[in-house]
């Protein structure tokens, strides 16, 4: 008895060593800087006007504004990016309401939006596509576990994916008669490949042309972990 007792303290001692080195390993993983810069493009699949409330003034949502688009991003290197998104206004009454902002709303949901075969912004046939094809292996859920909505995918070619989910609304900023202006923050919701537990907290600048659905960019930058 009094021989075991003295190979018990170095095998716990080891254990407490092991577990100290793990605990400092996932530590180093904390906040690393993370950005995404993407060249994008924008439709329109209009909804029935509904009341909102965005940062305690009530609006009217009037169409969901999806969108992807091509870029680079920290340790992903070229990357893909689809979003969707629920824009309101303060007047849907009038033929091209004016977005003020929007809310978000899944990215799952964009391929199954309906192509009413009318003029762009309008969603046109085969828009998301390439939506469909990433969605065969990348499998984006409508929410992540704890119920936020997942808005936009970020991914490469290697099927290392992020998915983002807004934290607050995005604020759109008119600056001339072709470019407003957008931003707000978001949060990392997990994703796939390296990125399958992802966390992190993001800044979201971006701009569209309300002449043109083919002119907008879409920018992020904060930490992440994973």
């Amino acid at each position: 008895m009094k021989k075991s007792s003295i190979h018990i303290v170095p095998i716990a001692l080891l254990f407490i060593s092991t577990t100290l080195v793990y605990c400092k390993k996932e530590d180093e993983k904390e906040k690393k800087r993370f950005t995404m810069t993407s060249n994008t493009w924008y439709r329109f699949a209009p909804t029935p006007p509904a009341v909102v409330n965005a940062n305690g003034t009530n609006y009217t949502s009037f169409a969901y504004v999806p969108g992807g688009g091509t870029g680079t991003a920290t340790d992903m290197g070229n990357i893909t990016t689809y979003f969707n998104q629920l824009a309101y206004t303060s007047d849907a009454t009038v033929p091209q309401p004016i977005p003020l902002g929007s809310l978000d709303a899944s990215v799952s949901i964009v391929t199954t939006l309906p192509v009413p075969g009318g003029p762009l912004p309008l969603v046109q046939v085969n828009d998301f596509a390439g939506m469909t094809t990433a969605n065969s292996w990348l499998q984006v859920p409508a929410k992540d576990a704890s119920g936020k909505v997942i808005n936009a995918v970020v991914f490469n070619a290697s099927g290392d994916a992020i998915f983002t989910s807004p934290t607050s609304p995005s604020i759109v900023t008119p600056v001339s008669a072709t470019r407003l202006n957008f931003a707000g923050k978001l949060a990392v919701a997990g994703g796939r490949g390296a990125f399958a537990n992802a966390t992190g907290e993001m800044d979201f600048t971006g701009f569209f042309n309300p002449q043109n659905p083919n002119d907008a960019g879409y920018s992020f930058e904060g930490w992440i972990q994973y």
